[in-house]
Formats: structure tokens, sequence, C-alpha cells
């Protein structure tokens, strides 16, 4: 089992798709999250959602090798190790779990279209962050579907 969570972070004002955030991953083996570090790995939210369902879809693509996130603007980073469909997902060389590829990709989208609900009404409809994140999402949902 494995679960993501993106969380915007309080008092920005005005609200925009360039807002800090934070991540957290909850696995079988542990957990982490980007908030409460020092130095702070707050990240660039909407960018850092976008450019994880980026990554992944090139690491299904090939159903193999690796994808290292890093954060927007933030030095919190996330590894994935593809090997027969199965995930490694560590952070800080912490092994997090080893989730079959499908599992995590289905967690991923489920994090992000909850953050997207609860966060991109919250955001004017031009700005180029929601704009990212609303297409990242679709293609995201598309690839899901065609695979």
């Amino acid at each position: 089992m494995i679960s993501f969570r993106f969380t915007c972070r309080p008092d920005q004002e005005p609200e925009s798709g360039f807002d800090l955030g934070d991540m957290e991953i909850e696995g079988d083996l542990g957990d982490t999250t980007s908030a409460g570090r020092s130095p702070d790995q707050g990240m660039m939210i909407f960018l850092s959602v976008v450019l994880l369902l980026n990554g992944l879809v090139r690491l299904e693509t090939r159903h193999r090798g690796a994808f290292s996130f890093v954060a927007v603007d933030s030095s919190f980073r996330v590894d994935f190790r593809v090997k027969n469909r199965i995930v490694v997902l560590s952070h800080q060389g912490r092994i997090l779990g080893r989730p079959p590829l499908p599992e995590l990709l289905h967690a991923v989208l489920t994090a992000a279209e909850e953050f997207a609900a609860r966060e991109l009404p919250k955001i004017p409809a031009d700005d180029a962050g929601r704009h990212d994140l609303e297409i990242s999402l679709a293609e995201f949902r598309q690839f899901l579907s065609s695979n």
C-alpha cells in the first residue's frame, strides 16, 4: 500500500499556482514528508505535482529504469526505481515501499485529483500553474486509461 498527499501551505495571498506546499508519502516500509524540515523543503506544489505526473508517465512507458523526482524550488527528492513492474520508492536512501507500478500510478492520480479538487477552485482561471496542473492531470488520466 502506498499513498501520497499534496497540500498548500496556509496564508499565501493571493493564492496562485506558484504557491508553496508539501508532499507526504506513506508506504508499507516507511514514510516521508517535505514539511517541517530544516532547511525548509517546501515546494511550488502545483508545479511539483505536474513534474511528478510527467516523470511517472515516462517511467511507465519504459517499464524499467529510474526517475529521481526533485520538487520545484526545493531540495525534496524521492527516487523511483522500476524492475519487473515493481517500484522501489526511496527517500534519502531509505526504502518507503515496493508497490506494483499500476498501484503507484493510481495512488499518485488519486492524490493529485484530491489536491486539484480542493485547491484549484481557489486559483484564478487564467493562472499558469493552474493551467499546467489541469493539463497534466487530463493527460495522466488519458495515459492510464489507454494502458
